[in-house]
């Protein structure tokens, strides 16, 4: 600064050396005068324009995410939902704002539902201009469901009060759902400015939109977890469902789980694994666990994922998991203790009940028997091992439904896993079942029956659903089926094999028993009373009663609990009796 100040006054003694030999005097520029503190020394500067400053938005406190997600938590209802038939009907009767987070790409080529705004995901803090006031209520859809997800945790966080997303497969199961649709992008949003977000609020979030929320946004397939559990053995799980779903369900059988209830989530924030470590957060399809996973993204998660399908599909495609059951014992003892007539309806009972008082008529046949011998009028047709996974098509737990087949056998099968699922009135179709039908005269409609309207009537514990469609999958070939003569054969050859009376005392006494080494009686009423009496899970067995019916409820029963080797006599105590084999004298302990 010395030597800037040196070559000015050089520069002034040279203008007076020139004034004083008659050259034009120099115009003077105005001046401003900076003060170098450092110095203390003047300095004259031309004054020249200077740029307004831009006002940067004040910086986020990350410390106010935990009331923002809290207040979301507590507010909850149905973890913010809404099916696609409560949005059609609410499109008609009280239209929420809608707001499409899809890709413009994806729209083009689908179109969309009429009236709602697209906004695509990663825009969508960069846009809050175009959004409703906070108190108005707002559905987000997406392909599937997932962005939609975030979309709906990140708005709440932001202050509105009533954001769903729309599940069922979101915009793709509205449109394979026959509801409405327009071809195209939706029209040019109008700009609302109906809010006042904190500038320093949106910032972040579309920060976290760009820099957090991974491509692919976080899904995980059950393949995908399965491999990573076995290559990552630093990988952390996060199960979001509440305690009662874990105890009942069971969860994923992995090295690191911390449970922490979504509702509890951010209270427990002092649980979470550390910010850079690698985590997967499930709950029981997808939806909850998205929900968390976009929160730990806020807080600057950086390598989070969300299980696609949640532990209800883990579960189906038999990876490996810890505890959980349904709760058999009470399921079978309230179905045993309610039955009437051991839950059968005899050829003519249905057909009156077909003209009186139609009930719910089930037909778990194959496809390629019905197409070869037709089906009773009004049926369903849910092929047996298919039955957990198509309840939807199922009435209310109080509807009566009877249940039929070829010959009555599958027919108990699944009345008694109905009823163990929580169907109250199931009953299946006796005297020979639909053959018996058929071969008797009753009325019948050739083909397949029409397709199945989807009802969703009753709710059934996801863990419970995929349980017992475990237990259909792996259901023997030939569903049980031991014939009087193959049993006779069994008894010579394996004559460990495990025979289970299901009769009571006054059938033993009257009509004796079939005779084998190891031979007990459990009247299928107290079957569940008598568990203690059960064979070992590894044992072969045969249940028999007097005509096969309730030693199918209880074969059924067995497999339930996991039992492997069970058979069903077919025709029952009275088939063996009328082919000659031999009987012995029932003996009172």
């Amino acid at each position: 600064m010395k030597k800037l100040t040196w070559l000015m006054t050089i520069v002034m003694l040279l203008g007076l050396v020139l004034s004083a030999c008659g050259g034009e005097a120099a115009v003077e520029e105005p001046a401003v005068v900076v003060q170098n503190t450092t110095e203390n020394t003047q300095v004259e500067e031309t004054e020249t324009e200077v740029e307004p400053a831009v006002e940067e938005p004040a910086e986020f406190d990350t410390a106010a995410l935990d009331v923002m997600f809290d207040v979301f938590i507590d507010d909850m209802e149905a973890y913010n939902t809404i099916g696609l038939d409560a949005l059609n009907t609410a499109l008609v009767e009280n239209p929420p704002f809608l707001l499409d987070v899809r890709n413009v790409s994806e729209v083009e080529g689908s179109g969309h539902i009429e009236g709602s705004v697209l906004i695509p995901l990663r825009d969508l803090a960069d846009n809050l201009a175009y959004l409703p006031s906070f108190d108005t209520p707002i559905v987000s859809y997406c392909g599937s469901g997932w962005r939609c997800t975030i979309a709906l945790t990140m708005l709440e966080a932001m202050g509105w009060e009533d954001v769903k997303g729309l599940k069922g497969g979101s915009y793709g199961g509205w449109a394979d759902g026959g509801y409405a649709i327009v071809e195209g992008l939706e029209p040019e949003a109008e700009m609302l400015n109906a809010v006042e977000v904190d500038p320093a609020v949106a910032a972040y979030f579309d920060e976290v939109l760009e820099m957090y929320v991974p491509e692919g946004w976080g899904v995980v397939t059950a393949e995908a977890l399965n491999t990573s559990l076995v290559e990552n053995p630093d990988l952390v799980l996060i199960d979001v469902r509440t305690a009662e779903e874990v105890e009942s369900q069971g969860a994923v059988d992995a090295p690191e789980v911390v449970y922490i209830p979504l509702q509890e989530f951010v209270d427990r924030k002092a649980e979470w694994p550390a910010a850079d470590a690698p985590i997967v957060v499930y709950c029981g399809s997808g939806h909850r666990s998205t929900i968390a996973a976009t929160i730990l993204w806020t807080y600057g998660y950086t390598d989070v994922g969300s299980l696609k399908g949640g532990f209800g599909e883990w579960k189906t495609a038999g990876y490996p998991t810890v505890g959980g059951a349904p709760d058999l014992d009470a399921a079978f003892s309230t179905f045993l203790a309610d039955m009437e007539g051991y839950n059968t309806i005899s050829l003519d009972a249905l057909n009156t009940a077909l003209v009186e008082n139609p009930p719910f008529l089930l037909d778990v046949r194959n496809v390629s028997e019905v197409e070869g011998s037709g089906h009773i009028e009004g049926s369903v047709l849910i092929p047996l091992r298919e039955l957990a996974d198509n309840l939807a098509y199922l009435p209310s737990f109080d509807t009566p439904i009877v249940s039929y087949c070829g010959s009555g056998w599958r027919c108990t099968i699944a009345l008694t896993v109905l009823e163990a699922m929580g169907w109250e009135d199931v009953k299946g179709l006796k005297g020979g079942s639909y053959t018996g039908w058929a071969e008797g005269g009753y009325a019948v409609v050739q083909g397949l029956e029409p397709e199945a309207e989807l009802l969703n009537a009753a709710e059934v514990d996801a863990g419970t659903v995929v349980y017992f469609d475990e237990v259909l999958t792996n259901l023997p070939e030939g569903w049980g089926v031991v014939t009087a003569e193959a049993l006779n054969t069994t008894l010579f050859e394996e004559p460990e094999v495990i025979l289970i009376d299901v009769r009571t005392t006054s059938e033993l006494e009257e009509n004796g028993v079939i005779e084998g080494e190891n031979w007990i009686n459990i009247p299928l009423e107290e079957l569940i009373a008598q568990k203690a009496n059960w064979p070992n899970k590894d044992a072969k067995i045969v249940v028999y009663c007097g005509s096969g019916h309730r030693s199918t409820i209880a074969a059924t029963v067995l497999w339930s609990y996991g039992y492997t080797d069970v058979g069903s006599l077919k025709g029952g105590f009275g088939a063996w009796a009328t082919e000659g084999y031999p009987v012995g004298e029932y003996v009172s302990p």
